[in-house]
């Protein structure tokens, strides 16, 4: 379904005419909207960033108790039913006769688990909400009914809304780093879909299948979920009056970790009343998908009936589609939840569209293709930017996660392909330019400050690890600096030698120049280069220096990772080296003994709508 980009709500200088509505008997148009329970859950708890809310939080009472008094678990093999249950079916990271796996007949013939097993040091556990809580979750979305008669569709707007309360908090759990499942999967992903489908009778699509990699689990819960649809009748255009048709559904629901039996076909609570935290209300899972051709092939031995209404709306399986089609030569595509949830906007009004999801994932991910499988990866230079802070000036708000020769009056943009800075022209000597109408702008005409920056102390320079470090040098500099590295946080730092400060002398001459010329540069790059006025920037002030390490991490365990400073290097040779204390996925760059000075810091002014803002 398309998601609208805006929050459908009255305004109080809407001031028009509203014609009169009327509510017609609508049985003979279209059939009434679905308004099933977890649909209007999932829409509106999928804003909050946990991953896919679950209706039904409490284990199968099928399983054996040891696997209900814990619930669902990391490692389970899983599909969200379109009536929103979970459909356990077997754990990959235990034994198949384990009572924490599935029964004997929901195991694959020939199952063996990850190997190298899962380390239990790649587990984060921590509890995000503590005590009473209350998640409140709303979504406002368009989209089409089909009508009764063939190629006839009606306008919709739906408004859901769940309350989700939690009287003793949440304790969670999360694999840190998933790519130890990525090959496991591509090696089983066809026979487990095949085996799903033919031997357990499901109706898996494509894109269905998912394993569990973190969860939220309570003692207790319980919830509102309430929707209202208001489908718009087209009428005649001589009509004076505007038809709107509403449905309403309201639903209440709780559960706690008490186990039940069944009796006679009834449910029984455990007469010990013992309540454990098995509830699982949220499950962030790797979303697997094939190819076409490999999907093709498994749809001919097992061809099964396809409801008329299909679970579409967790966010992974449109994504994985539009990857495996970037990726044309890759077999499989698997995502994590966490790559959807990361690209959210406080102000979305609703889960967007797959093709916005992708879009925005392109801005601050790489698509990988390795093994045979496509996924995502954070872009290092976006974590650095979006993620650093230093103690230099506060004017410098643009990390260079690419270091080059910068000038103080440059005008240019950061690539989106690599990230790097491009220089169009410098301000202050437009004539030197060799692009055509450039000599026609003015010369910025004003004094550049420069100011070095020798060595301070160890004790001097280091601040808040939880962002940066950034450390002067001695001239006999340290031979280690180690710094921590947080679980769940993303990490950015920098380490240089001595630094050059340079900037212009004032701001309001500068701030001019760039707002009276910035539709000329435009005009002259703005094609060749695939830019808008928004992507331009007037650099007003670097940071240089002939010695730096950058470091970034979106994914790295507890721990620390430290920097090295070379012992007597070469010329020419790193100045020194990052040494990992932490497995992870972490990205550096580490300058050339007595290479050139390169800016890594810079501060500069862009036009965004009618102002003049500090870029960053």
């Amino acid at each position: 379904m398309e998601s609208t980009d805006k929050e459908i709500e009255p305004r109080n200088g809407d001031m028009g005419v509203v014609p009169p509505t009327t509510r017609l008997d609508t049985t003979l148009l279209f059939p009434g909207p679905r308004q099933a329970e977890w649909d209007i859950m999932y829409y509106a708890l999928g804003l909050q960033g946990r991953g896919s809310p679950i209706h039904t939080p409490d284990p199968p009472n099928a399983q054996p108790v040891e696997y209900r008094k814990q619930g669902f678990s990391i490692g389970d093999v899983i599909l969200l039913s379109s009536r929103g249950r979970v459909d356990f079916h077997f754990n990959t990271c235990v034994p198949a006769g384990s009572p924490f796996n599935g029964r004997p007949k929901h195991i694959p013939q020939g199952f063996s688990p990850l190997h190298p097993p899962l380390d239990p040091a790649n587990i984060h556990d921590y509890a995000p909400f503590q005590g009473h809580t209350v998640l409140n979750g709303r979504s406002v979305r368009k989209y089409q009914i089909q009508g009764r008669v063939p190629g006839v569709l009606f306008d919709a707007v739906a408004e859901e809304m769940a309350i989700l309360t939690i009287p003793e908090g949440v304790k969670s759990r999360d694999v840190i780093d998933v790519s130890c499942f990525r090959k496991y999967i591509a090696s089983n992903a066809i026979a487990w879909y095949k085996f799903i489908n033919e031997v357990h009778d499901r109706y898996a699509t494509n894109g269905d299948l998912r394993l569990v990699v973190g969860l939220d689990r309570c003692s207790a819960w319980s919830r509102v979920v309430t929707s209202s649809v208001t489908v718009e009748i087209p009428h005649d255009d001589a009509a004076s009056t505007k038809s709107l048709s509403q449905f309403g559904v309201c639903v209440n629901s709780g559960g706690t970790g008490v186990l039940q039996s069944s009796v006679n076909g009834r449910p029984v609570m455990d007469r010990d009343g013992v309540v454990y935290q098995n509830q699982s209300v949220f499950l962030r899972t790797l979303n697997i998908s094939v190819c076409d051709e490999i999907w093709t092939k498994i749809a001919e031995e097992f061809r099964p009936h396809v409801e008329t209404y299909r679970n579409e709306m967790h966010p992974a399986n449109g994504i994985n589609e539009l990857l495996l089609k970037q990726k044309p030569h890759a077999k499989f595509a698997i995502t994590q939840d966490n790559d959807w949830i990361s690209v959210l906007k406080p102000d979305d009004p609703c889960l967007p569209a797959a093709s916005e999801f992708l879009s925005r994932i392109l801005e601050v991910y790489n698509v990988c293709e390795e093994d045979d499988v496509v996924f995502l990866e954070y872009r290092p230079e976006v974590l650095y930017r979006t993620y650093l802070k230093h103690n230099h000036d506060t004017s410098l708000t643009l990390a260079l996660w690419s270091p080059t020769i910068v000038a103080v009056g440059a005008v240019g943009y950061l690539s989106r392909d690599d990230g790097k800075f491009k220089t169009l022209f410098n301000a202050r000597a437009p004539r030197d330019s060799t692009a055509r109408g450039v000599h026609s702008l003015p010369a910025l005409r004003t004094k550049i400050v420069p100011k070095m920056h020798r060595e301070k102390g160890l004790k001097d320079r280091a601040f808040d690890l939880f962002g940066l470090l950034n450390l002067g040098r001695k001239s006999d500099p340290p031979q280690r600096v180690t710094f921590p590295l947080k679980v769940g946080e993303n990490a950015a730092h920098l380490y240089t030698g001595n630094t050059s400060h340079r900037r212009f002398e004032c701001d309001h001459l500068p701030m001019e120049w760039c707002r009276s010329n910035i539709e000329k540069i435009i005009e002259i790059y703005g094609a060749d280069h695939n830019i808008t006025r928004g992507d331009v920037v007037l650099v007003t002030g670097t940071l240089d220096t002939q010695d730096y390490a950058l470091f970034v991490s979106a994914c790295h365990r507890e721990g620390s990772a430290a920097f090295e400073v070379g012992i007597n290097p070469r010329i020419g040779q790193p100045w020194g080296a990052f040494l990992s204390e932490n497995n992870g996925q972490f990205h550096s760059k580490v300058s050339r003994y007595r290479g050139p000075w390169e800016t890594v810091l810079v501060s500069c002014f862009r036009v965004a709508s009618n102002a003049i803002v500090l870029s960053g």
